[in-house]
């Protein structure tokens, strides 16, 4: 079954693609409270020094494609494997300390897996394909397996929500294709395509929630021009949304997309004339436009990105000369520039095609060096710490200020806060459900005008910074943006009330902890302990994971 461009071209070390992310702050107001102050101040969370990490190679030719993380402590890493005998597969993991290979179920000639979605230690898709047949391998958080797919064609993106959503890309006879995931089975969706005479494909996908998914790609017309091709998804049909091209080349195309919400997406490609530069579109929630990103001297490919948060985003790729090997691009809320990483002058053989970044903690990115697959690691340190007080007086030491609602006539005190996961805002939570929003930190709901049963104690935010909950004092949750309920003791009778709540690095889950330290764990979160039965000198009074 062919496979889609960047495919092909992430595994024979000509890099083409890749994905970015940017946005402005965001400042939003409260619900029963008077609105937050806008943000005061930029900031800065790109990774520290790139290093190598160990990585088992088992044959003649081995490079990684894609890879994602849930947490510091759980990584996987998929792509092609070849040797006399031709292509296998690639699967591998990473638990914190090393990666080890790690059986697949496909027993099919000349296989591949292109990329990766994670969204629990027990739950992963990987997609790919072989010379005749889609390929989708599905982990249960002990193996891998074989998962029954329509006939799609060759598969080069997913992008998974949770165990009940998933979303792949590819395509088919020169024809873009996808396949939906509902939790018990995958089905084709249609696709439209920009020409019937056109060899047209998708690259890869990034989705928000069930209804809504953004999906880039080319369209190639008959090898004389390429130009970018980006579709959306609404829930129930794919549509083509226009997207500009690179002036005066012949050759733009789109490999990567990141969307951290429906009014911020970042595409990445590449612009082909006479020599490649990167090309980067982003998307303001109305229109598509190209931003400006740097290229090495000698031209350079971007074939993946993640970003951590709206300040904190790397891009990575390879350049095309001798002399440029990989190619690490970090984004500082502002502007892209180029970071120093291993083997960034060991020529085009040395190439990172994938790449998973984690907020406040590391990113992982994968490729290939001379033959063998590369991992690089950088961590990511959010500096210093700040304060909340009940008159939503901020206070920061290491750490920037964004504004505090310390000036403000509050209707209830402040009680909690919370960081976004670039550490470029936060959210201050009222015992009513008010909620104010800083920096990059975006008002996505709140309780302010709701009458309660109990007061709010707490607040946790998602992992991507897309939402949050809010947890009241009898144990009712209250989720807002991308963050899901996935249960509460609301109706329970308790010995003694919630204090606080910390959510799962997956964000399927959270904990609860009572002021005796009973602990309730939901969606993904596992009961480890807790101090309910044992007589305490003072009561919990929070909880961190």
């Amino acid at each position: 079954m062919p496979r889609t461009l960047r495919t092909v071209l992430v595994s024979t070390f000509v890099l083409a693609g890749a994905v970015l992310l940017a946005a402005a702050p965001v400042s939003a107001s409260a619900g029963g409270a008077p609105a937050g102050a806008a943000a005061v101040g930029a900031h800065t969370v790109v990774p520290g020094p790139w290093s190598s990490v160990p990585f088992p190679n088992v044959s003649n030719y081995d490079t990684l494609s894609g890879v994602s993380c849930t947490s510091s402590a759980f990584c996987v890493a998929v792509g092609p494997s070849t040797n006399v005998a031709g292509q296998a597969l690639q699967l591998a993991s990473w638990n914190g300390t090393a990666w080890s290979l790690v059986a697949y179920g496909s027993s099919l000639p000349e296989a591949y897996l292109s990329a990766v979605s994670c969204t629990t230690t027990s739950f992963c898709m990987a997609v790919g394909g072989t010379q005749a047949a889609t390929l989708v391998e599905q982990w249960n958080g002990a193996t891998w397996s074989v998962v029954p797919v329509p006939a799609a064609g060759g598969l080069s993106g997913v992008s998974c929500l949770s165990t009940s959503f998933c979303m792949a890309v590819g395509a088919a006879g020169g024809r873009t294709t996808a396949i939906l995931w509902n939790g018990s089975g995958w089905s084709s969706v249609g696709t439209p395509d920009a020409s019937p005479t056109d060899f047209e494909g998708l690259d890869a996908v990034s989705c928000r929630s069930a209804s809504w998914c953004t999906a880039v790609g080319s369209a190639n017309q008959s090898g004389a021009r390429s130009e970018t091709l980006i579709e959306t998804w609404n829930g129930t049909s794919w549509s083509i949304a226009p997207s500009p091209n690179q002036p005066g080349v012949n050759y733009s195309s789109l490999f990567g997309v990141s969307c951290p919400s429906t009014t911020l997406c970042v595409a990445v490609g590449n612009a082909y004339q006479a020599t490649s530069a990167s090309l980067i579109e982003q998307w303001n929630g109305t229109t598509w436009s190209i931003v400006p990103s740097p290229s090495t001297p000698s031209g350079n490919l971007l074939s993946g990105v993640s970003c951590s948060g709206t300040t904190s985003c790397v891009a990575v790729g390879g350049g095309q000369s001798p002399t440029t090997g990989t190619v690490v691009l970090a984004w500082d809320g502002s502007t892209w520039a180029i970071q120093p990483s291993p083997y960034s002058s060991s020529g085009p053989g040395s190439v990172l095609g994938g790449v998973a970044c984690l907020g406040g903690l590391q990113c992982v990115a994968v490729g290939n060096e001379g033959g063998n697959s590369l991992v690089l690691t950088a961590s990511i340190a959010r500096p210093g710490y700040r304060f909340v007080a009940s008159d939503g007086g901020v206070f920061s030491y290491g750490a920037p200020f964004f504004g505090s609602a310390g000036g403000l006539t509050l209707n209830e005190p402040i009680v909690g806060m919370a960081v976004t996961p670039d550490g470029g805002g936060y959210w201050l939570v009222a015992s009513d459900g008010g909620v104010f929003s800083y920096g990059d930190a975006a008002f996505y709901g709140s309780t302010g005008s709701l009458t309660l049963n109990k007061p709010i104690v707490g607040m946790a935010s998602t992992p991507d910074g897309g939402g949050y909950w809010l947890v009241a004092s009898d144990g009712g949750i209250f989720a807002y943006g991308d963050a899901t309920f996935h249960g509460s003791t609301g109706g329970q009778p308790l010995n003694k009330p919630i204090v606080g709540m910390a959510a799962t690095p997956s964000g399927q889950g959270y904990w609860l902890v009572a002021s005796d330290g009973g602990i309730f764990a939901y969606g993904d979160a596992t009961f480890h302990g807790s101090t309910g039965g044992q007589p305490l000198n003072k009561p919990i009074v929070g909880m961190a994971a």
